[in-house]
């Protein structure tokens, strides 16, 4: 390279390059959030199960029954706990009619809020009052299952998929985290954006199977929601997978592959009532970033302390962290 004015030109702008290389891999840019763990809600709308339609089914069905007895606290309230990852079950009442939300109908349908849009508002209006939050997952469920003995659901069909995306979109579009963003080419890995990059946002999954996500899917790129599909899928970026103690090692490999996973620490009252933490231990353990939970709050129900959850709104992920993500998080809590 030689000793000369241009040498120690190059030199300098190597040894720049070098050190801005360095000091970009502390900065926020670099902690995404996949890189990242946090708890939430299952059914996160959910009020307790009405006491006339908890005895006809404890009649009918006790397990059905016990399943079903848990509820939480406001939406607000959840965020203002730390929960990043938020529920919703919504049905489809035709064409011009609310997204109305509760879990079965008739009998499983005391929310605290009713609709969709009534929901999404209510997450809006926090989000405004607290821009920098941590972006927050939101899973649906698109209710129309028969029960025999229960009124017919309406079908999600294509016309209700597209008003579902409507409403979505005139609540929350300007604060979508989008599958198009996420998978700007379809043959490669999700890209997901920095923690910086993400405050204030929203990301959304539609946690369907079967003839509702095929239907969904043939558009993903122009739409808000991300779709639960296999790894191999070109639209694959968010998993649900609900079992972490079966499926740990699937969960690992998919979060050390770039993909976001939901598990659960526990479902239908099991693990609470006999405050049993293997499942949960292993959710957290399993590197999936959303842990959801019906007991984030200190004392359950059943009189025992089983809880799910972590000191702060979010934690660096056991499975694929970089390094510097502990620092980082600190640097980002402090006033």
């Amino acid at each position: 390279m030689g000793n000369g004015p241009n040498a120690k030109a190059t030199k300098a702008l190597l040894l720049g390059c070098a050190l801005y290389c360095c000091c970009a891999g502390v900065g926020h840019a670099e902690l995404r959030i996949n890189h990242l763990q946090f708890v939430g809600s299952h059914n996160s709308y959910k009020q307790p199960m009405s006491g006339g339609y908890y005895t006809l089914l404890s009649l009918l069905d006790e397990n059905a029954a016990k399943a079903l007895q848990y509820a939480h606290e406001p939406l607000h309230r959840q965020l203002d706990l730390g929960l990043r990852k938020l529920e919703l079950d919504v049905f489809y009442q035709g064409p011009g009619q609310a997204f109305t939300v509760g879990h079965v109908q008739i009998i499983d349908m005391n929310s605290h809020c009713t609709s969709l849009r009534d929901c999404l508002g209510q997450l809006l209006q926090w989000s405004q009052a607290n821009p920098s939050h941590a972006p927050i997952w939101i899973s649906f469920n698109a209710k129309d299952q028969s029960i025999g003995w229960l009124p017919e659901p309406l079908r999600f069909d294509a016309a209700a998929f597209a008003a579902m995306d409507e409403v979505i979109e005139d609540m929350l579009g300007p604060q979508l985290i989008r599958p198009a963003q996420v998978k700007p080419r379809a043959t490669d890995p999700p890209v997901w954006p920095s923690l910086a990059e993400a405050q204030g946002k929203f990301l959304l999954i539609l946690d369907e199977g079967g003839a509702k996500r095929e239907l969904y899917q043939e558009q993903w790129q122009r739409r808000p929601m991300f779709v639960n599909l296999a790894a191999s899928h070109p639209a694959a970026a968010v998993m649900i997978v609900n079992d972490p103690i079966a499926d740990g090692a699937r969960i690992r490999q998919l979060v050390r592959d770039g993909f976001m996973v939901r598990t659960r620490a526990d479902a239908n009252t099991v693990e609470a009532r006999q405050n049993d933490t293997r499942r949960r231990d292993a959710a957290f353990a399993s590197g999936a970033q959303a842990i959801s939970t019906d007991y984030y709050l200190p004392i359950n129900r059943f009189g025992n302390d089983y809880r799910v959850g972590i000191d702060s709104d979010l934690r660096c992920n056991p499975v694929n962290a970089p390094t510097h993500c502990e620092s980082e998080l600190r640097a980002l809590s402090d006033p």
